[in-house]
């Protein structure tokens, strides 16, 4: 997550200074898919304290993708509408697999992200099309544009190749 955030920094000045966003979606020299989304990228740059949160997962294999892409990808086209929201990047593993990182101007900015529809339908199907997901949630104790490192407060494990399914949480504020 936090190499996430420095390339999310490195790029910024070079977004758009007009109130717009900021689209990629392109692959870097190992691979890795890079997608990232920000619906306002001046929100972005003058914001002070982040919340953040990450998803990672383990794919499987033998399901096919594509119904999470697609919910994904309505997530990605609705930001703007989800309050508080101010980036949205997703990461795919070139060994498989994929992770995110959302910026967000709030900590209350996530719930917004958990009652959206699509999120609420990608949720049920995470067990079947991942063999395990983690999800951090976080902060960047100062200004996006600075130096401050993401700090991870807490995360869930899931396992869902385990009947029932094993969680566990840490956290580490």
């Amino acid at each position: 997550m936090q190499g996430m955030l420095e390339r999310l920094r490195a790029q910024a000045g070079s977004w758009p200074t007009d109130g717009t966003g900021f689209l990629l979606c392109e692959p870097d020299a190992d691979g890795h898919r890079h997608w990232i989304r920000v619906p306002d990228c001046e929100a972005l740059r003058h914001a002070g304290r982040l919340t953040a949160v990450g998803f990672f997962g383990r794919t499987r294999d033998d399901v096919d993708q594509v119904p999470i892409h697609q919910l994904e990808a309505g997530i990605v086209d609705t930001l703007e509408t989800i309050p508080g929201v101010l980036c949205y990047y997703d990461l795919a593993l070139a060994e498989g697999g994929y992770g995110n990182l959302i910026l967000c101007a709030a900590p209350d900015a996530p719930s917004h992200v958990q009652s959206h529809h699509l999120h609420r339908r990608a949720v049920e199907l995470t067990p079947s099309h991942y063999h395990c997901v983690r999800l951090h949630n976080g902060r960047v104790p100062g200004p996006f544009i600075g130096d401050a490192d993401l700090v991870i407060e807490r995360t869930r494990y899931y396992d869902f190749d385990s009947d029932p399914p094993w969680l566990a949480v840490r956290s580490l504020a």
